[in-house]
């Protein structure tokens, strides 16, 4: 296994804008997995006490560049001043268009790219790799966005406007600065459902027992979508089971995640054709 370089590196003047690059030393034009933590938004967790980390130490064993994102979060409880709209969002775009500026520079190939995120993680790695369908007239809105060949949401929020399958609605509302009748263009800037994208590889997994984000978050974006959508539903897998973190976690779901994100890495460093390969729903 290559020696994995780590670099802290700023996208913003923000103490919260920054990424971690991990690369093999000496290695030039490697593909870049982009992981984007979860935790609801929040400041309560970052990209390092986030589980996302275990998948982060995973992806060092490959010959691929690693850009573990932060991003301003907001506050634990009260009003969101700490974060409000479009910062999480903004940061997000921001901190993976950064790639442009240092891909010289750092050796990536980023017509090689993918973006991993659990939980409200997903919902921003699926929302990245759609940023080109956000409508001219929104702040978000960027004319050359850096486009992205594949997602991987794990649990992931992945209907804006469907606040109610969530466990804590009210943080939808706060990161959104209010709720879907007040400001649905807002909503549409962001829903991954709304803008999402057919020409891209998307890998939706779920476990059918996640109370945090119901499943069918999942299940009714794959009967809306069109295009390269997977569903991969782990039907013993809760919202946290399947990453190893300090609570329960289950290894063989762990393996099995490890082996979609190990299929990822192989299709995009073009081992395997993007037609050659299934995976079949598990309910």
């Amino acid at each position: 296994m290559p020696k994995q370089l780590k670099k802290v590196i700023y996208y913003g003047v923000d103490s919260q804008q920054f990424g971690h690059l991990y690369k093999p030393e000496g290695a030039n034009a490697v593909p870049v997995v982009i992981v984007i933590h979860g935790g609801y938004w929040k400041d309560n967790h970052d990209l390092d006490s986030y589980p996302t980390s275990a998948i982060v130490n995973y992806l060092q064993e490959f010959s691929l560049a690693v850009w573990n994102l932060e991003y301003r979060r907001m506050d634990s409880v009260g009003e969101n001043t700490q974060a409000p709209w479009p910062a999480v969002f903004e940061d997000i775009a921001n901190g993976i268009d950064h790639l442009e500026k240092i891909k010289a520079q750092e050796g990536l190939d980023l017509k090689r790219t993918l973006v991993i995120g659990h939980s409200a993680g997903g919902l921003l790695a699926t929302w990245a790799g759609s940023r080109r369908q956000i409508a001219v007239n929104s702040e978000l809105y960027r004319n050359q966005p850096l486009q992205i060949q594949q997602v991987i949401s794990i649990a992931g929020i992945l209907n804006l406007f469907a606040a109610d399958d969530v466990d804590q609605p009210m943080q939808i509302t706060r990161l959104m600065g209010g709720d879907k009748t007040t400001h649905p263009t807002r909503y549409a800037a962001c829903d991954p459902s709304t803008l999402h994208k057919p020409n891209i590889d998307l890998t939706l997994i779920h476990g059918a027992q996640d109370s945090c984000v119901k499943v069918s978050q999942a299940q009714n974006y794959c009967d809306l979508a069109q295009g390269r959508v997977k569903k991969v539903i782990m039907a013993e897998a809760d919202h946290f089971s399947m990453l190893p973190h300090e609570g329960p976690w289950v290894d063989s779901q762990w393996q099995q995640l490890k082996q979609l994100i190990t299929l990822a890495i192989a299709k995009m460093s073009k081992a395997l054709s993007t037609d050659n390969y299934q995976i079949n729903d598990k309910y």
